[in-house]
């Protein structure tokens, strides 16, 4: 039902509740309220024309009540902003008081007295209403009123509204503008109107004299009646990904200043937005996504994970959105990507739940690629419930099956030996209590594996057995898609750009990964492909069987942390007694590659569960701090969705928790 709006002007006049700030050529302002220490942004405006009515020209704060009811009273009025205030962090009732209201309601309904009198408690000055709604009981509240008729559609929640002198009424939504001082953004983003909110605009506001920026987060009373299943879920998107209207820099001045603003927005992001998700800003990477220490970031500034002391790192090239949703309320979920471990360690790091769905299960069209043969999208959450959600709606249109049937969970804990003890014990009784779950909750077994003893007996190629070999071409993996898909094509375009200034900056590793790559071929990168999938098969067969009844036929424990151990941002501390290199994460001998590369090599699906802290004595601040500690499970391809319901069983029982935000997961 459009919006009939009844205007209703107070005698008395009022100043005007809306403190402005800043202001841009595109209209779009920033605005405090008296009652309020929040900071608000108000961008590009919904605009309608009409016969101008006696209205302020300076913005006033617009609230939006919507009600089935035909009788709007003062206990409904008062019931309605109750409801708003506990469902959203955006409006309170500070914005009423010198403000207008709009009531869409049904065309029949009726005023009582009592609601003029709450009108006059509240402050509010100005009223919208819906229909042909009978409003002589307002007449002792000294109201004037005049009747305009703009056929606009209002969804509830907050915004603002204000007059030209030619008779042009702007209504302009509202987003609360939110410090980002852990630097994991490197710009907020709103959706530009009458665009189904695909395409965006960047939001660069700054607080001088830092890096932090502001990130505008919209109203969750937008979302009411709307009936798509992620419907004002707030995402925080890894900046690999393209969004249409804004800049996609993959962490690199470069690249962000020879391509601009892109046309389209990545079809894994469009598919979140169509199922009602909302982009609220652009996360820092490392560069291209490839791996980088803390201390190897140069053109954007490391994030800061907010867990323990502050100073511990969140791993690599998705650090931003890990220390995102590690760090703020406002977001509920963050994109990130990953190829050998991007999502998961991260997320290992910050303590929150993440996925490495299976391979193939995402087009990853207009996303900045590294490996092709690895490369995933993935995401970050704190309550399993959302987790879980997210995780089936995301992927359900998977290109390749994500949800096998099964039908019962394996009974098969694969606990491999090359990766377990961890180093910390008290980290190790953590993942020692969550396996004893689950052989008493779920019947499963645990199953020792030696990975190294299994590939010297099984394989014959020499160059799986060599850890270092391996590596090695599993690099190039990565380096000939990187170098050839961006390296190349970035470097033509920045001569024609800037013709005479040689080669575009960058960071040292793809710098270093670009000039390893110059002689490498064609032939020389199916070589690599041809030993992936060699791993893959041997991975298959041996150890994480396919399985008609459960999918897989077990499930793998892994750590994707620090085996409990603090690693810092700052290199030197991570020789000092106690800590570790993020790089160091087997146990003395350790196997012949890394954890984080088995579920990408063999393309299988990998969930992080956060469970459990521990302490350590922190470098930085002198004290006991707490360390998160996940568990990661790993089935075979296509059983995404059993590790899903895993998830949720283990959630029922109360193993998979909501983890909160700061210094502490729990």
């Amino acid at each position: 039902m459009g919006l009939k709006h009844l205007l209703l002007t107070a005698t008395a006049a009022l100043a005007a509740p809306i403190s402005l700030l800043t202001s841009t050529s595109t209209g779009a302002f920033t605005f405090t309220l008296p009652s309020s220490n929040a900071t608000y942004y108000s961008p590009l405006a919904h605009i309608h024309t009409f016969s101008s009515p006696s209205f302020p020209t300076s913005p006033l704060p617009l609230t939006v009540f919507k009600t089935p009811s035909k009788l709007i009273t003062a206990s409904l009025l008062s019931s309605l902003s109750a409801s708003y205030t506990s469902q959203d962090d955006v409006w309170n009732p500070s914005f009423l008081p010198g403000g207008a209201l709009a009531i869409s309601c049904p065309e029949d309904a009726v005023f009582d007295s009592s609601a003029a009198d709450w009108f006059v408690k509240s402050g509010v000055k100005h009223l919208l209403h819906s229909g042909g709604i009978d409003t002589s009981t307002l007449s002792k509240s000294s109201i004037n009123v005049l009747l305009q008729d703009p056929k606009w559609n209002l969804k509830p929640g907050l915004y603002t509204i204000s007059f030209t002198a030619e008779g042009v009424v702007q209504i302009r939504e509202v987003y609360r503008l939110y410090r980002d001082s852990y630097e994991a953004f490197l710009f907020g983003t709103t959706p530009v109107p009458g665009t189904k909110a695909m395409r965006y605009e960047a939001v660069e506001i700054f607080i001088p004299g830092t890096q932090d920026v502001w990130v505008p987060v919209p109203s969750r009373l937008y979302a009411l009646g709307d009936e798509r299943p992620l419907a004002g879920v707030r995402v925080g998107l890894k900046d690999i990904y393209d969004l249409e209207g804004t800049v996609t820099g993959g962490g690199s001045r470069s690249y962000a200043e020879v391509y601009g603003v892109v046309g389209e927005t990545a079809v894994s992001v469009k598919r979140l937005v169509e199922l009602g998700a909302v982009m609220v800003g652009k996360t820092k990477t490392s560069q291209f996504a490839h791996g980088a220490d803390p201390w190897q970031f140069v053109d954007v500034h490391y994030p800061w994970n907010p867990r323990g002391d502050g100073y511990l790192t969140a791993a690599s090239s998705s650090s931003g959105s890990a220390a995102a949703i590690a760090a703020y309320e406002w977001l509920d979920i963050t994109i990130g990507s990953d190829t050998r471990g991007s999502v998961r360690k991260p997320a290992a790091l910050v303590g929150s739940y993440g996925i490495r769905p299976t391979w193939g299960s995402m087009d990853l069209s207009g996303v900045i690629p590294l490996a092709t043969e690895m490369d995933t999208a993935g995401f970050f959450a704190r309550d399993p419930e959302l987790f879980v959600k997210i995780s089936k709606l995301w992927f359900e249109d998977a290109p390749v099956p994500v949800n096998k049937t099964f039908a019962a969970f394996p009974t098969k804990i694969i606990y491999p030996l090359d990766y377990f003890p961890v180093k910390n014990p008290a980290a190790q009784a953590i993942f020692d209590g969550f396996i004893a779950t689950l052989e008493t909750e779920l019947g499963m077994v645990r199953t020792l594996v030696n990975l190294s003893a299994t590939i010297a007996a099984t394989v014959s190629n020499p160059i799986l057995k060599n850890s270092t070999a391996f590596q090695l071409s599993s690099n190039r993996l990565a380096e000939y898609v990187s170098y050839n898909q961006v390296g190349i094509p970035l470097s033509k375009t920045w001569n024609a750009a800037f013709p005479g200034t040689g080669a575009p900056p960058l960071d040292p590793n793809p710098r270093n990964a670009f000039r390893r790559s110059v002689n490498l071929t064609e032939d020389d990168y199916q070589t690599a492909v041809t030993l992936k999938n060699e791993f893959r098969d041997f991975f298959l067969t041996n150890v994480l069987r396919p399985d008609e009844k459960t999918c897989s036929d077990g499930i793998m424990v892994l750590d994707m942390g620090t085996g409990g151990l603090p690693s810092y941002r700052e290199q030197a501390l991570n020789s000092l007694p106690g800590a570790t290199a993020l790089s160091v994460t087997v146990p003395g001998g350790g196997p012949n590659m890394p954890s984080n590369y088995l579920a990408s090599t063999a393309g299988c699906p990998q969930v992080g569960i956060p469970v459990g802290q521990v302490s350590y004595v922190s470098e930085i601040s002198g004290q006991e701090e707490m360390l998160p500690i996940n568990v990661d499970l790993v089935a075979a391809p296509g059983c995404d969705g059993m590790l899903l319901a895993l998830v949720e069983k283990l959630a029922e029982i109360g193993v998979a928790r909501g983890v909160k935000v700061g210094r502490r997961a729990f």
